[in-house]
């Protein structure tokens, strides 16, 4: 793939104050490696969207993705289910499109075959959800690119996480093996173009562990992003295919 034009995925800056909570774990060793894995994957996506034009990020938080690709040319809608966090995006992106959406919510706040490009990124009850894929394909345009990241329930992360949740009655994180979220793309229209596995070792969401650099390189040198189907997380990048 050649990207169409250089400022399609451009590197992410430092957005500025005041700092989210997410913005706060992105600067933590963990939170840069999981940044890493979602600028490439990002990057990936607008190489296969091409030249840049309408996108949706789902989940947009403090806008910290959207004004990546709002800096690359794309003309960005933002939707968010937190108010402050919607309105520091749109400080972010002033040219943005910012809605404020229910938690409740079943359908996305565009009109059909509006988008070239939608994002979810760590949106893990939506993308676990039975109508977001179906939504997803409906908002974008024909070879629209959807990118991600989805939980692997079949992992051992997983698992782990799924018994610590047992204990305490609750049923959070999980929920969905990578193969069975996999089939229902394919069935809603989308062929994955791109998986990549992440997070396979035990560090918190927000570690400043010391280990964190020789873990992340023992994860690329044993090949581990590239078993999908038992990694804990997966950043993909899909395309509707119809």
């Amino acid at each position: 793939m050649t990207r169409t034009r250089a400022a399609a995925a451009p590197t992410l800056d430092v957005p500025p104050a005041p700092a989210t909570k997410w913005d706060t774990v992105a600067t933590t060793r963990w939170g840069r490696y999981t940044t890493e894995v979602v600028e490439d994957v990002i990057a990936a996506a607008c190489e296969l969207a091409g030249v840049p034009g309408a996108a949706l990020e789902v989940g947009c938080e403090g806008g910290r993705w959207s004004r990546l690709l709002a800096n690359g040319g794309w003309e960005m809608t933002c939707t968010d289910i937190d108010q402050d966090a919607l309105s520091i995006c749109q400080r972010r992106v002033p040219g943005a499109h910012c809605i404020f959406v229910s938690p409740d919510a079943t359908t996305l706040p565009c009109e059909s075959s509006a988008m070239r490009l939608v994002l979810c990124l760590e949106v893990f009850p939506l993308i676990e959800s039975d109508w977001f894929a179906h939504e997803a394909g409906r908002v974008l345009q024909d070879n629209g690119v959807l990118v991600g990241v989805t939980l692997n329930r079949t992992s051992l992360r997983g698992m782990f996480v799924r018994a610590k949740e047992r204990l305490r009655g609750e049923s959070n994180f999980y929920n969905v093996s990578y193969a069975q979220w996999r089939r229902g793309m394919r069935q809603a229209g989308f062929e994955v173009a791109l998986e990549r596995g992440y997070c396979w070792f035990p560090f918190s969401r927000a570690s400043n562990s010391v280990f964190v650099p020789f873990f992340v390189r023992l994860e690329r040198w044993l090949g581990l992003d590239r078993i999908p189907s038992f990694s804990p997380w997966v950043a993909f990048v899909a395309r509707k295919s119809r």
